[in-house]
């Protein structure tokens, strides 16, 4: 069903949550309840580019984690939303729609459990953004990495496959403050599994040994391990951006992640420094 926000909505914009029948309004006051925010989404219905550019701001700070849907107005007035229209490339919108029948639960529903056209780009493209990878040779690597699973399930294999010993290639995320490889692919590989949770229905046992699991209970252990979720939760809390930042507040609290290069990154999960990873 065409859900549509009320005209008289002061923001425009929209909450997006399980069970994903519905669009709440929002409004600029919003905070999250946990963080990173799981399986949420945002929706922004571009209007007018000098009465929402408070909106645009509000945008540019949301979350880490959430996916922003940004909906365009009809073609005769596009001429309004144009001096904002320019710059929403700056606020990684995870698509950017035509005003219409598109715009309603189930089809964003369907956008947001969509794999990636290219999941290493992807993922690569944001951890720039969140500040994480700061040379193009240590992004290469990651990306690498996201490029090469599911095949690759060793970091003997991943290093052969990068031409490259496994000294050599920690040395380089050490220098780079990152956590060390054997942590990068196994997220990798369980990144890999979530958005496959969530664009398919085969069972966690078929998604866990294509990954190169033996079963689907120790995937499901190791996924909550790392990103404090199982794979039902994962399976019903859409969007691969949570489960990323998910997985960068397990590291940042553990140390993996050097908490004083990366400051700004990571603080929002390092309120209390002393909280042990869960």
């Amino acid at each position: 069903m065409f859900v549509p926000l009320a005209p008289a909505s002061p923001t425009r914009l929209a909450l997006f949550a399980p069970p994903y029948d519905q669009f709440v309004p929002l409004d600029l006051d919003w905070r999250s309840d946990e963080l990173p925010p799981r399986g949420l989404a945002i929706l922004w219905w571009l209007v007018d580019g000098h009465e929402q550019q408070n909106q645009f701001e509000w945008l540019a700070h949301r979350p880490y984690g959430v996916p922003l849907f940004v909906v365009l107005p009809p073609a005769t007035e596009l001429a309004r939303a144009m001096p904002l229209l320019r710059f929403v490339n700056a606020l990684l919108p995870r698509a950017v729609l035509p005003t219409g029948s598109i715009v309603a639960p189930r089809y964003i529903k369907q956008i947001l459990s969509m794999p990636p056209r290219n999941l290493a780009h992807s993922v690569g493209a944001y951890l720039d953004h969140r500040g994480l990878l700061r040379t193009p040779e240590i992004r290469n690597e990651v990306e690498q990495i996201f490029r090469l699973v599911p095949s690759v399930t060793s970091i003997s294999a991943l290093a052969r496959r990068m031409c490259t010993s496994r000294r050599t290639l920690g040395r380089h995320f050490a220098a780079a403050g990152l956590p060390v490889p054997s942590h990068w692919l196994q997220f990798a590989r369980l990144l890999y599994a979530s958005i496959h949770l969530q664009a398919e229905r085969a069972t966690v046992f078929r998604i866990a040994a294509r990954v190169g699991y033996p079963d689907g209970f120790t995937m499901s252990n190791q996924m909550k391990r790392l990103i404090g979720r199982r794979p039902t939760e994962v399976r019903e809390s859409l969007g691969w951006e949570w489960v990323v930042e998910s997985w960068i507040r397990r590291e940042a609290i553990a140390g993996g992640i050097d908490r004083v290069r990366f400051k700004s990154a990571v603080r929002v999960y390092l309120q209390d420094p002393a909280s042990p990873p869960e």
